[in-house]
């Protein structure tokens, strides 16, 4: 650091400097975020000061959250959305690992004698064939497991190194989803918990939460939904799917939202397995960075885990801290709360409208190169082959499959240094990936297009 500082005028234009290097959004085709609502970016700047980690000082964000939580629990079909409990965090990653911690200290509590109930605190009327002699009876010197789908995002292998413990990767069909009776196949007396994916990250796939759920409840486990990127996609899908106007106080929750209607895709808290779901507003919700939501169906399905981690906050306005971060940002909260106002249901039945009438278009553009979809997208993520046919199938053999990586990789990478289009690549099969988030447009879909297929015919 220099020993005087520098004219404001001579650091903006270092810091435009800067900011040229970063990339664009115009041309990012790889990205599972967005430009945000402008509408969010003025509630952030407005909300810069507020630390929501002390909520004694920043009552009126922490009003805020307390909103979001309902808001996102309605739109996650939750029977009560008063009763859900949840706070903002830094994305999919914090909310996961916290998910999952808690997972692991139930797991504790229902193997050191206490009374917890996972079943009668998530639906009393439930019946479980669950046999706690044969099931949960004693745990064996091996390392407690987590099942996750093989397609699970790579937050769940940050988690299995920061709370040793072990991932099973449960098998998945043609369609990239989890298969039921792999993840069935895996439970053993160490297992402290399942994970469904609603809106994969290579393949906006989602798991058949609904079988899951019934096998959590028959094994007496918590399943946590990973919906970073479905929860603001999937249910608005459905046009059927109605909520109320979304105007009122900050108090007045229940006006706000009411609960969407069963859309085709059961996902969330209709389902009674569902212990908890993770959000990303930053993401599909068009809110700023970093913007995360973490939602348990109640309170008490946390049993003393919260307890667990809860620690003493003598320095600050609130008693106890029971967030895995201590500072938390406000201006996110204040961002997500001001575009989710702002827009109400029928603004994101508009925005995932838009993207779905991308994905027809850019079907169209790729028939008229002779290219398809690995599967027919469901939500607003695309992958294509640029590989013969006959080559990328799972009966391949490991030669040609990495011959194809390789393939895949090389058309990536000449997208990029050639023509600046920033695409990703799936590793579950040679495949090149393509999020069509709002930012893009119809042009943008032909002008890459053209491009790429500037890149096959040289290849040919």
């Amino acid at each position: 650091m220099n020993e005087k500082g520098i004219p404001e005028e001579e650091l903006f234009a270092e810091l435009g400097f800067f900011s040229d290097a970063d990339t664009n959004f115009k041309k990012v085709f790889s990205s599972m975020c967005t430009i945000p609502h402008p509408v969010a970016v003025a509630a952030q700047q407005k909300f810069v000061l507020s630390n929501i980690g002390d909520p004694g000082l920043f009552r009126g964000t922490c009003e805020m959250e307390t909103e979001v939580i309902r808001m996102t629990a309605s739109i996650l079909n939750h029977p009560n959305p008063k009763s859900a409990f949840g706070h903002m965090t830094s994305g999919g990653t914090e909310s996961n690992i916290e998910a999952v911690l808690h997972m692991k200290n139930r797991f504790s509590d229902s193997n050191s004698g206490s009374d917890f109930n996972l079943n009668s605190n998530l639906n009393s009327n439930l019946n479980s064939d669950f046999n706690s002699d044969s099931n949960m009876n004693s745990v064996s010197n091996s390392r407690l497991n987590l099942i996750v789908p093989k397609t699970a995002h790579f937050s769940f292998e940050k988690i299995a190194n920061l709370l040793g413990i072990e991932l099973k990767k449960a098998d998945i069909d043609s369609y990239f989803r989890v298969i039921p009776e792999s993840v069935e196949s895996l439970i053993d007396e160490n297992t402290i918990g399942l994970i469904g994916i609603a809106g994969s990250t290579e393949f906006g796939e989602c798991d058949p939460i609904e079988k899951l759920s019934e096998i959590a409840i028959k094994h007496e486990l918590p399943l946590h939904v990973d919906a970073a990127f479905g929860g603001f996609v999937y249910p608005f899908l459905d046009s059927d799917s109605v909520l109320d106007s979304v105007s009122g106080s900050v108090s007045d929750f229940d006006s706000d939202f009411n609960s969407v209607s069963d859309s085709e895709i059961k996902f969330a808290f209709n389902l009674p397995g569902v212990t908890s779901v993770s959000v990303d507003p930053h993401k599909m919700g068009l809110s700023v960075i970093p913007s995360g939501i973490l939602i348990f169906k109640n309170e008490s399905v946390l049993g003393s885990s919260l307890d667990k981690i809860k620690v003493k906050t003598p320095y600050l306005t609130s008693k106890y801290q029971s967030t895995l971060t201590g500072t938390r940002p406000g201006s996110s909260v204040a961002a997500t709360y001001a575009v989710m106002k702002h827009l109400g249901v029928e603004g994101y039945r508009e925005n995932v409208s838009y993207c779905m009438d991308l994905v027809n278009h850019f079907e169209k553009e790729l028939n008229r190169i002779g290219l398809t979809p690995c599967i027919s997208p469901r939500i607003n993520i695309v992958t294509v082959s640029v590989c013969s046919a006959n080559s990328t199938g799972s009966n391949s053999n490991e030669t040609a499959q990495t011959a194809n990586h390789e393939k895949t990789e090389k058309i990536r990478a000449q997208l990029l240094e050639k023509y600046g289009w920033n695409v990703s690549a799936t590793k579950t099969i040679p495949a090149l990936r393509f999020v069509l988030m709002p930012h893009i447009t119809k042009e943008d879909i032909s002008n890459m297009i053209s491009d790429l297929e500037k890149l096959l015919n040289a290849e040919k």
